[in-house]
């Protein structure tokens, strides 16, 4: 992936060609340097030869790779509800040959050089960084008024994205055909929280149900993203193969099981020919996935 300076303006832009947004906490070389964020940078650069324009989502870190990228304010006052409340989120854009990087900009939650936290411990406003990040982006796809065919959530940091996207904004047009798919690459943190981070999100009591968004007393954003996404896919590592899409942890393996046909498993790539393999996968998946938006089905 190639960037140079892009123009002041919302590339959501009138195409013929599947429009993805790929929503991540991790996108490589820019945030992370581990599977997730190798995976996004991975994907990214291969869909748009399958005639997929790509768009990426990640929070605005004070990363040395993302203060050395020249990008530009898009929207610089978008307000995001967050509790009972609204504060204000900017979006900066990177064009490039044939993506575009967007940066969710707020100081107070992401101007860190760590992601998730220190080695002391996880940031304690996790849970109110993330609700934020992910409502954030729906905002300016809806101020943008031209949403992607596919949103495409990583983990449990972006796994709230489909489930405010069918509550709070599931009455809009704007929205009507997007569908999502969440990918699930490490299962053994699923974004668990207190039971008092619902109000971050502006939702009723009435989603915190085992059925929904609880699980053993606490609010999971991972599991939250598996209930109420179109898709759901687990990765399976390019080396050693075979570590198996069914093999879940506990407390995740009934909701996962529930997923039936709408659960995937695509396996990592380890080289050029194998990535180009995976890519066309998840093309499919998109195209399945938007196939299920607009009330169709999936059959063996």
């Amino acid at each position: 992936m190639t960037f140079s300076r892009p123009p002041i303006i919302i590339d959501l832009p009138m195409s013929k060609k599947l429009r993805v947004a790929l929503v991540s906490a991790e996108i490589s070389p820019f945030a992370g340097s581990g599977e997730l964020g190798d995976f996004c940078s991975a994907l990214a650069a291969r869909l748009p030869a399958l005639g997929i324009r790509i768009s990426l989502f990640l929070p605005k870190y004070a990363t040395p790779g993302i203060e050395c990228l020249e990008s530009v304010p898009v929207v610089t006052d978008l307000q995001v509800p967050i509790g009972q409340e609204k504060t204000k989120a900017g979006i900066y854009e990177v064009r490039g040959d044939d993506l575009s990087l967007y940066f969710v900009d707020h100081p107070k939650y992401f101007l860190r050089e760590n992601i998730y936290g220190t080695a002391t411990g996880d940031y304690l406003d996790n849970d109110e960084r993330f609700i934020f990040f992910s409502r954030a982006i729906i905002e300016f796809l809806r101020h943008s008024g031209r949403p992607p065919d596919i949103l495409h959530c990583q983990d449990w940091p972006s796994a709230l994205v489909p489930v405010l996207l069918r509550t709070h904004y599931g009455g809009e047009p704007l929205f009507q055909n997007t569908a999502t798919l969440l990918t699930l690459h490490d299962l053994s943190r699923q974004g668990e929280f207190p039971a008092e981070s619902l109000a971050l999100t502006g939702l009723s009591w009435n989603y915190f149900t085992p059925d929904r968004l609880s699980m053993n007393g606490k609010f999971n954003f991972l599991k939250a993203g598996i209930v109420f996404a179109d898709l759901v896919n687990r990765v399976e590592p390019a080396d050693p193969p075979g570590t198996g899409a069914g093999k879940h942890p506990p407390g995740l393996d009934e909701v996962l099981d529930k997923r039936g046909l709408t659960l995937a498993a695509i396996r990592n790539g380890r080289d050029e020919a194998s990535w180009k393999a995976a890519a066309r996968e998840y093309r499919e998946l998109y195209l399945k996935a938007r196939q299920l938006r607009r009330g169709g089905s999936i059959v063996n």
